[in-house]
């Protein structure tokens, strides 16, 4: 393990750090890993450099597991083991990509699990209007992974903004803000994963200028339709989506979804777009008289509207567009946005030197860096937080 100093920010800003960053997301589909350097350079400007990239897939069990833990349909014992053997197959992970990177544990200076989110309720309003205590839970233990790599390790990254009144995401902002900003244009970051969320930068931007949220699904709903009528994992370039028409009816009533229209800050995942929302839309527009590609195209062309129009309301649909996440190699979506948004210039991270599906382990390896540099990790704008905090909680083997 390299030399390491409990929150001696000098100490650790002093030099380049290796975070190995972990990420599985909305989809529980498979495990993300980035292998990373971060520095600051002579101007203060921080810096990365993707050194590995690693995917690899989640067990069928597991997965099946953590569906089952989100429809609360589980017991402590199931919960407790998916804990455990997450957390073993992080490490399973990151000894992948070191192999793979031609390092070992003793080049790394820490890890970064975001870990699995099983739930996911902010601050709300009870019906009495009383306060409601905000929570959320990411499964993966990082006491259990330090001891298994022997390096130290940051997870937890959402409690302590919601402990401050925040929504605890998005929390990518951060990296957005830090390594997008422009001086002379706006950028918009928009991620398409299982569920979709856009950092907006204005041109010339402070922090406290930065907008971002959750804008509604990704692909969430068309990946759940696919897996129930034609038995794949997602829609594949959206090719089913092309070969369908949208069901205009269909689409109104898509287009009425409360939290679309919601202001931000706001977050949401599985607890509200999930399988029953699928039944009842299905329910609604009676399955039998229509295509199952007609539904594929409908649910597709509402997600590429609820990102646009969470943007046209919230944001400025001008200067560069940039998209990452596994939607984002959705033609039919892309194509949407485009036409949708024709003032924007879009581009993929890729074009960036950011592969599509690392970015968001990136930006968890970097929010670690920053725990460790005693730097705090949220945007208070965009979480809408009372105040700045030091993200995450520091397990040492």
């Amino acid at each position: 393990m390299s030399d390491f100093s409990l929150l001696n920010s000098k100490q650790w800003l002093s030099k380049p750090r290796i975070i190995c960053g972990l990420m599985t997301g909305t989809s529980v589909d498979s495990m993300d890993a980035v292998l990373a350097s971060f520095s600051v350079d002579n101007s203060g400007r921080h810096q990365f450099e993707i050194i590995e990239q690693h995917k690899s897939e989640i067990p069928d069990k597991i997965t099946q597991l953590i569906h089952k833990i989100i429809r609360s349909d589980s017991s402590i014992s199931e919960l407790s083991f998916v804990n455990s053997e997450l957390s073993r197959l992080y490490s399973i992970s990151v000894k992948a990509i070191l192999k793979s990177a031609a390092l070992s544990a003793l080049d790394l200076d820490a890890i970064s699990i975001h870990g699995q989110t099983v739930w996911h309720e902010p601050k709300t309003n009870d019906v009495k209007n009383q306060e409601k205590i905000g929570h959320t839970l990411q499964l993966g233990s990082a006491s259990y992974l330090a001891n298994l790599i022997n390096v130290p390790v940051v997870g937890d990254f959402r409690s302590a903004d919601i402990a401050l009144g925040g929504q605890g995401a998005p929390l990518v902002p951060i990296f957005d803000y830090y390594f997008f900003r422009s001086q002379t244009e706006d950028v918009t970051m928009l991620n398409i994963g299982g569920i979709s969320n856009i950092t907006y930068i204005p041109a010339n931007a402070s922090e406290d200028d930065v907008v971002a949220f959750d804008t509604g699904p990704g692909n969430v709903l068309i990946d759940i339709f696919m897996q129930k009528y034609f038995n794949q994992p997602y829609d594949d370039l959206g090719f089913h989506a092309r070969s369908g028409k949208i069901i205009e009816s269909l689409f109104e009533v898509l287009k009425q979804n409360e939290f679309v229209h919601k202001s931000p800050p706001k977050s949401t995942g599985r607890e509200f777009f999930n399988e029953d929302y699928i039944s009842s839309i299905i329910n609604w527009a009676r399955l039998d008289k229509f295509d199952y590609n007609d539904f594929v195209c409908t649910l597709s062309e509402f997600t590429a509207w609820s990102i646009c129009e969470n943007i046209r309301k919230n944001a400025k649909p001008r200067g560069k567009l940039i998209v990452s996440g596994g939607g984002s190699q959705n033609l039919f979506i892309i194509d949407r946005i485009k036409t949708l948004l024709p003032e924007v210039e879009l581009f993929l991270s890729d074009d960036f030197g950011i592969p599509y599906d690392a970015k968001e382990a990136l930006c968890f390896a970097y929010l670690a860096w920053r725990t460790l540099g005693n730097l705090h990790g949220n945007i208070m704008s965009a979480t809408g937080a009372s105040r700045k905090a030091i993200l995450g909680v520091m397990a040492i083997p």
